[in-house]
């Protein structure tokens, strides 16, 4: 994943190039294609900051920081400062500015379609892990039934050896 100064230029510069797009009174779908790159470059940083707050290391790995906590916050806060920007020239686009003719319903369609395709991606995202454990569980299963399986086979073919060594002809 990349760091959060490089997901915020990134969407910055999709940003500069969603406002130049409706600056220059471009189509609707050219504008929403560019409202896309810019809420996916959003939902990036979006996902750094929120993963940052939740990160755990990993058990045996030696922790480098290297960052300061000031700097890691400060990061993190410009990040949200930002988008906080962004989203508001958005809004005032659609409520007063060259967007204008998409209106609040416009606005409001946009904030849904983000919301939905938000929670799709979550849902998936707990599919998979779902999936995964499920998978582990039955790989582990199975593996302790083969083990279980294979050490019965191997003493009952013992018992038969001792018992045909043993048994008078």
């Amino acid at each position: 994943m990349l760091d959060p100064i490089s997901l915020l230029a990134t969407a910055t510069a999709v940003f500069n190039g969603l406002k130049k797009a409706v600056e220059l009174g471009r189509e609707a779908e050219d504008v929403f294609g560019q409202l896309g790159k810019w809420a996916s470059a959003v939902s990036d940083l979006q996902e750094w900051i929120n993963i940052e707050a939740t990160k755990k290391p990993p058990l045996f790995k030696k922790l480098v920081f290297t960052k300061s906590a000031t700097a890691e916050a400060f990061d993190s806060y410009a990040a949200q400062v930002k988008i906080r920007e962004m989203e508001k020239t958005l809004y005032d686009w659609f409520h007063y500015g060259a967007l204008q003719h998409l209106g609040r319903e416009g606005y409001l369609e946009f904030i849904q379609m983000r919301r939905r395709i938000k929670e799709q991606r979550e849902k998936m995202i707990y599919d998979q892990l779902r999936r995964r454990k499920k998978f582990i569980k039955n790989a582990s299963d199975a593996g302790l039934i083969a083990v279980v399986v294979g050490l019965g086979g191997i003493i009952l073919t013992h018992i038969v050896i001792f018992i045909v060594e043993r048994w008078p002809e």
